[in-house]
């Protein structure tokens, strides 16, 4: 039922003129430079060429095995529009058209004749007042703004958006991170599939290990609470629309409602969704999540800095960690690396007096090893200049992660990492994607809280389903 929705073998667009202002062309230009594979048929009132494509303005024409189409016409001809699709055979559309019960009154009457007719043909819709689907894996780029489609970065994390504009705007940070997507889903007023449904979907998709949703309401709070309960995939939740100023817009912008965010924040604690509280914060929990459980609150923390050691002492113990003291033994032996014997190793650890890889590897390789440690902080500086740990840049961007990667896979444990460096260098490391990379020092500590609820709750629901 969903699949074609991702993955159709062909596209009709309906309100394509050849126009520069019009913007269902986009929609055609997009799906171009996303490389989309499939056949695509521009539907118009009126003859022309958009980008090589002769614009159908009698949709008898059009063939009878076209798999979606995408409606951007008034929203008054949205009815006749559908009632052509469903004549034609087609069972799946992407309604991008507004005006409906957002705009006026007027619009609920439009809705209902909406619904009628695709329930008369057994069409299944995403919107309206959307822009639809963007799926890195096809090519399939529905959004109506002119876009960049080509800096877009393949991933395994889904989002389900209630707003057009933060489904680009998050397709663009997540690529930016280095995370990618496979699929973004942007839906609108939710008049016929709602956001369970496309949850479910998701959580059964073999391409998609995380799945994001942006939401202005919630209508089917029973049914997302049973999702996330049963399913062994992370669900992340950024809920805006939460007091009375931005509710007016919200009302106005997808006709969402707010609820009630006591009766929320509980029943995203009871069932483990992670709530985020910004784009930016979605990144964080996606990174997070890609990290090894962390299933106590006993940090190491070791950075190369003697500030931010100090910093990072503040922020463990915000967060609700402790940074046990070292065996002494261990401590000695570490100790015996530093080049002027001036700082005096603790937890957190200050390393600015280490200055040679191997007395970071002990380092890391025996504290992680610690039964009573439970994860790790890492807060390392990077530069050219930083041979003496990293040897080549090669090395620096790929052994060294995949050292990281392999020794928190042998311990099972967490390592929360972050550079203090130009950008530029954090990006390069971010970009060989071997291992999760945090903004700063602060973020990664806050990404270790959000995988130790996460998991937490996971393992109380996995012992109340033994007992």
């Amino acid at each position: 039922m969903m699949k074609q929705f991702f993955y159709p073998s062909s596209i009709v667009v309906f309100g394509v003129k050849d126009d520069p202002k019009n913007l269902a062309k986009n929609i055609i230009a997009n799906c171009d430079e996303m490389e989309f594979k499939g056949n695509l048929f521009p539907v118009g009132r009126t003859t022309g060429k958009v980008f090589g494509r002769t614009i159908i303005t009698d949709p008898k024409v059009l063939p009878n095995d076209i798999e979606l189409a995408v409606i951007l016409v008034p929203a008054d001809l949205v009815p006749g529009t559908l009632e052509i699709c469903g004549q034609k055979g087609i069972r799946h559309a992407i309604i991008s058209s507004g005006g409906f019960r957002e705009f006026n009154k007027n619009g609920k009457t439009v809705e209902k004749n909406v619904v009628a007719i695709a329930k008369q043909y057994g069409i299944r819709f995403i919107g309206p007042n959307c822009i639809g689907v963007i799926c890195s894996n096809s090519g399939l780029c529905t959004p109506f703004s002119p876009l960049q489609p080509k800096n877009f970065k393949k991933g395994k994390v889904s989002v389900v958006c209630q707003s057009g504009g933060v489904s680009i705007q998050i397709a663009y940070h997540f690529s930016e991170e280095h995370l990618g997507f496979s699929k973004i889903i942007s839906i609108g007023n939710k008049l016929d599939l709602n956001e369970t449904d496309y949850l479910a979907y998701l959580l059964k998709d073999p391409e998609t290990s995380q799945v994001h949703l942006y939401l202005e309401s919630i209508d089917h709070g029973r049914k997302l609470m049973q999702l996330a309960r049963e399913t062994e995939k992370p669900i992340i939740i950024y809920k805006s629309n939460i007091g009375s100023t931005s509710s007016e817009v919200a009302r106005s912008h997808t006709a969402a409602l707010s609820s009630d965010e006591r009766i929320i924040n509980g029943a995203f604690r009871q069932t483990g969704i992670v709530r985020a509280d910004s784009i930016h914060d979605m990144t964080v929990c996606a990174k997070a999540l890609q990290l090894r459980p962390l299933t106590g609150d006993q940090l190491v923390v070791i950075s190369l800095s003697g500030g931010f050691s100090v910093i990072l002492g503040d922020t463990c113990e915000n967060y609700g960690f402790s940074c046990p003291q070292l065996p002494p033994a261990l401590i000695k032996d570490i100790e015996s690396f530093r080049r002027g014997g001036v700082i005096q190793m603790s937890n957190p650890m200050d390393f600015g007096d280490v200055h040679n890889y191997e007395g970071l590897i002990f380092a890391l390789e025996k504290c992680l090893a610690l039964d009573f440690i439970d994860g790790m902080v890492l807060s390392l500086m990077y530069g050219p200049d930083m041979a003496c740990f990293f040897g080549t840049e090669y090395e620096a961007y790929n052994t060294f992660l995949d050292f990281l990667s392999n020794l928190s896979q042998r311990f099972n444990k967490p390592i929360a990492l972050s550079f203090f460096a130009e950008r530029r260098f954090i990006d390069t490391f971010k970009k060989s994607n071997v291992f999760p990379v945090f903004n700063d020092p602060i973020e990664s500590v806050r990404a270790l809280r959000k995988n130790r609820d996460y998991w937490k709750v996971k393992k109380h629901i996995s012992t109340i389903r033994s007992c």
